[in-house]
């Protein structure tokens, strides 16, 4: 949750600047290794592409491992099947909609009701996974 909290209390012009370094060090040299006659130009087009895609698995990615976490304090105790669900979707979902929040008080970011979804995408994966683990036990 740090974690997130912290990536969120960039503001949008840094947040940008960021995930752009990252396309460029990653996408940019795999299109270097298989296309060497490409333009700068047709780089920064295909990242420009990418970036809002990759963003949004960012979000899914994180959210999984934070479901994860939070599925795995919740094995912790002597939860029924049903009340596991509930708390950790709960615990996740608050988390998300407070990161919202938190982002809407963030220079140049906003608070999306579509990141939350999105980022149910990524902790339900993680709830799902370890409810049907649970249920084989």
């Amino acid at each position: 949750m740090g974690v997130i909290f912290y990536f969120s209390s960039f503001n949008g012009i840094d947040s940008t600047r960021q995930s752009k370094g990252f396309l460029y060090h990653t996408i940019g040299n795999i299109i270097d290794i298989f296309d060497k006659d490409i333009t700068l130009e047709e780089k920064e087009e295909i990242i420009n592409k990418l970036d809002h895609p990759i963003r949004k698995i960012a979000h899914i990615t994180v959210y999984l491992i934070l479901g994860i976490l939070v599925c795995l304090a919740m094995n912790n105790y002597n939860l029924t099947n049903r009340s596991f669900l509930i708390y950790t979707i709960v615990i996740c979902l608050l988390y998300s909609i407070s990161d919202e929040i938190h982002q809407s008080f963030v220079s140049e970011r906003s608070c999306e009701i579509k990141d939350v979804l999105i980022d149910s995408i990524g902790y339900l994966i993680s709830v799902f996974i370890f409810y049907i683990k649970r249920k084989r036990v």
